[in-house]
């Protein structure tokens, strides 16, 4: 097992984590993620619930564990602002005091020793800019992959690079990895912390802190992801097939820090143009709409040909395809 460059164990006070939770009328499931924050077996910690003018109760609800705990506290925003300004209001309203930060969405929950196993961790180990583990992501465990003999440190950067080949995810969503301040402060786009120009915010910020720092694993299921027919963001991903967008633009970006991915890059490419090119002969306008908004880097028609001949072969009925969606246009 790699020991790293383990620090020892002081009797000092235990470090302060921030736990983020932004919400827009997140009253169905808000107590149960609460709930599970009340339950920490760390106990240095303080909860902001940013609140994004919701109507639904959300605010009451929160107000009750105010009441309750001091820890919690309420950010109860009255102008209404988009998915990721919302979660970018979190730092801002964090204590100066805080080591770690951790976000939780509304409608997820965490296991009772999860802030304790992964602040125990990136104590021991102070290279380490984040701390991941495996969660319940509906009905499955995932965020496996890691060998448990070779941890719990590992080298940011070839964990990126592991990423970005696609031989491995730990990155969960928002709700799994727990970050170190310090590192986050690096981040290009501090003092935000989400990115806006990509859809899979989550996602990035793991891999620019991959990027910056090394990464810390619990082997053990820490946290829950729902899912759940009000959770329309999953549903689109799914719907619109959102991870070819996230995928082609966190390649474009780490591809100047690893220029051996440049191939994987170009084959990324020729999948994304092809799916799209499908997406016109069905008519699918909607799935178009979504990905004309995000996507950065334009496929010219000659783009929309080679994709076809590298994903498809030089055969009938591609050409076919193609002369199809060009009758159409």
């Amino acid at each position: 097992m790699n020991s790293g460059n383990k620090k020892q164990k002081t009797p000092n006070t235990d470090p302060l984590v921030s736990i983020g939770v932004p919400v827009y009328n997140g009253a169905k499931f808000i107590d149960e993620c609460l709930s599970s924050i009340l339950n920490q077996t760390y106990k240095n910690w303080e909860c902001v619930v940013v609140n994004n003018c919701s109507t639904d109760g959300t605010a009451e609800i929160v107000r009750k564990y105010e009441a309750l705990d001091p820890r919690f506290r309420l950010v109860d925003y009255k102008d209404f602002v988009g998915l990721v300004p919302n979660w970018n209001r979190l730092f801002p309203n964090i204590s100066d005091q805080s080591v770690y930060f951790k976000v939780v969405q509304a409608d997820d929950w965490i296991y009772p020793e999860a802030i304790e196993l992964m602040v125990d961790l990136l104590e021991q180990y102070p290279s380490a800019g984040i701390c991941s583990s495996y969660r319940i992501d509906g009905t499955e465990v995932n965020c496996d992959g890691l060998n448990f003999y070779d941890g719990p440190l590992f080298p940011g950067k070839e964990l990126l690079k592991r990423h970005l080949t696609g031989g491995i995810d730990i990155t969960g969503s928002v709700t799994t990895p727990l970050f170190r301040i310090s590192i986050l402060k690096e981040l290009p786009t501090f003092p935000d912390l989400f990115n806006e120009e990509e859809f899979h915010i989550d996602t990035r910020i793991v891999y620019e802190m991959m990027l910056l720092a090394d990464v810390v694993f619990v082997f053990k299921v820490l946290s829950y992801t729902r899912w759940h027919d009000d959770a329309e963001t999953m549903q689109l991903c799914v719907r619109f097939n959102t991870f070819l967008n996230g995928v082609e633009q966190r390649l474009f970006r780490f591809k100047q820090f690893f220029p051996e991915l440049e191939k994987t890059y170009k084959t990324h490419r020729h999948k994304y143009a092809y799916f799209l090119l499908k997406q016109k002969i069905r008519g699918n306008k909607k799935a178009l709409e979504w990905h004309a908004k995000y996507l950065q880097r334009k496929f010219s028609t000659m783009d929309y040909i080679k994709a076809g001949l590298t994903r498809n072969g030089i055969s009938y009925r591609f050409l076919s395809l193609f002369k199809s969606y060009q009758g159409r246009n």
